[in-house]
């Protein structure tokens, strides 16, 4: 391996790791790309329609699922160039079975935690060589970052969520007030937090730059003990403002969540706020994700309430275009993707600052900011969206010229120069000396212009 004096002389290379191939992900390895420095994105499976695995499993879905071109388009990586992309499909493979066999929560984690480690053993054995820099995700590259280490390497952590610390405090208060919503899934959870945390906190430690996409990620990291001079925010873009098949009915008003239906994004309190709004026929609550509330709760609710399971992106955003507003009071994220992909479609979002999506809303302006844990703050915000249809359609226009101004491109551009300038690319003449952890406030009042 090169030194790092022999790295100033040439571009240097970055090897991108992740199991999986989230917008985030790509757009991560998009960004090194784009500035030169990407060596390879190293994932378990990328779907590609015409090789011999991918029409084994469009054929193998087809008995489960109508469309599973549809299922499979999510793992399609299309961000990089194909040569650039390196898989090991097995553990994905997997990870994969207890989810289409519908063997529970519980049964997927349980698969989800030995293929995860597995791939990053994968990627420290086989694909550092040449690597200046590694990048790697939580939970996903400890052995990676400890081979990088050893060759004197690099490594830069991208944390999408909280530090574990910070959500263990607000999801572990709800836990201990209302007994009521720990299930067994949960309970299974708990039990193997403190092994899970331990990894996550060794993979920090080895982190040399550690990227985060809010100042509430940013905040956690500080109480937690990681020097701020370590961290980066990054906020994470929006896919591309589509206005042109917004049709809600005219007839009927519906709040829409999307995600995962938990604690931790405070599913509860939506269903407490919907109890509380008693409201008409011609308002629905719409709930679409995977379920992890006691079943209890989705008995008896009024009004009209549908409840779907997670649906591919293209069946979501059609969702997003019939709703009215987005309800996502989460208690603890990193940036939330969803409110950035509702917002583009000119649906306005009713959500709290540990979304990290406050780097973007102005309260009243382009979407509602309630306080995480406040279910008469909720209810009122509901309400105010529900008596008054117009504001609600404003604050829409407003949250898609809000999310025009700040795009992947946007992310992509501001995350390679980053990384170049850290890493000393050739060409990257950006000063010395920048203010690493960027405030909420400079972010908000120019997302182009932040130092």
């Amino acid at each position: 391996m090169d030194t790092l004096s022999d790295v100033k002389l040439r571009r240097p290379r970055v090897l991108l790791s992740h199991p999986g191939t989230g917008p985030f992900v790509q757009h991560a390895a998009r960004a090194l790309h784009e500035a030169g420095l990407l060596a390879a994105y190293v994932t378990t499976f990328s779907y590609q329609p015409m090789t011999a695995l991918g029409r084994a499993l469009r054929t193998a879905l087809r008995v489960a699922y109508p469309d599973p071109d549809g299922q499979l388009a999510r793992r399609k990586v299309v961000e990089v160039p194909p040569e650039l992309v390196r898989t090991h499909p097995v553990p994905e493979l997997l990870r994969m079975l207890p989810v289409k066999l519908h063997l529970g929560a519980r049964a997927a984690d349980l698969v989800w935690e030995p293929t995860e480690i597995w791939f990053d053993s994968i990627v420290a054995r086989k694909h550092l060589k040449d690597a200046d820099a590694v990048y790697g995700y939580e939970h996903a590259c400890l052995a990676t970052f400890r081979a990088q280490k050893a060759r004197g390497g690099l490594c830069i952590y991208d944390m999408p969520i909280c530090h574990h610390a910070t959500t263990a405090r607000w999801v572990g208060t709800e836990f201990a007030e209302h007994a009521e919503l720990v299930t067994d899934y949960e309970r299974h959870r708990m039990r193997l937090a403190a092994r899970r945390n331990r990894r996550k906190d060794q993979e920090l430690a080895l982190a040399d730059r550690i990227i985060t996409a809010s100042d509430f990620v940013a905040e956690s990291l500080v109480n937690a003990g990681v020097p701020k001079e370590k961290i980066w925010i990054v906020p994470s873009g929006a896919p591309p403002v589509d206005t042109s098949h917004r049709a809600p009915d005219p007839g009927r008003f519906v709040f829409i969540v999307a995600g995962t239906l938990s604690v931790r994004k405070g599913t509860h309190y939506v269903l407490e706020a919907w109890r509380r709004l008693a409201p008409t026929q011609n308002v629905q609550l719409w709930l679409v994700g995977g379920w992890q509330l006691p079943d209890a709760m989705r008995t008896d609710l009024p009004g009209t309430v549908v409840i779907r399971d997670t649906v591919p992106r293209p069946e979501l955003y059609s969702l997003f275009d019939r709703a009215n507003v987005l309800v996502f009071p989460t208690l603890a994220e990193g940036l939330a993707l969803t409110p950035l992909q509702a917002m583009a479609r000119a649906l306005p979002v009713i959500t709290t600052p540990n979304s990290g999506a406050g780097i973007f809303i102005r309260d009243a302006v382009n979407g509602l900011l309630v306080p995480p844990c406040d279910v008469d703050a909720l209810t009122n915000a509901m309400a105010r969206c529900m008596e008054d249809s117009a504001f609600v359609e404003e604050m829409g226009h407003e949250a898609a010229k809000t999310m025009a101004a700040w795009q992947w491109s946007d992310y992509c551009a501001e995350l390679g120069r980053r990384v170049g300038r850290w890493l000393g690319a050739p060409g990257r003449c950006d000063p010395p000396g920048e203010n690493l952890l960027v405030s909420t406030e400079t972010l908000s009042c120019d997302l182009k212009t932040c130092p």
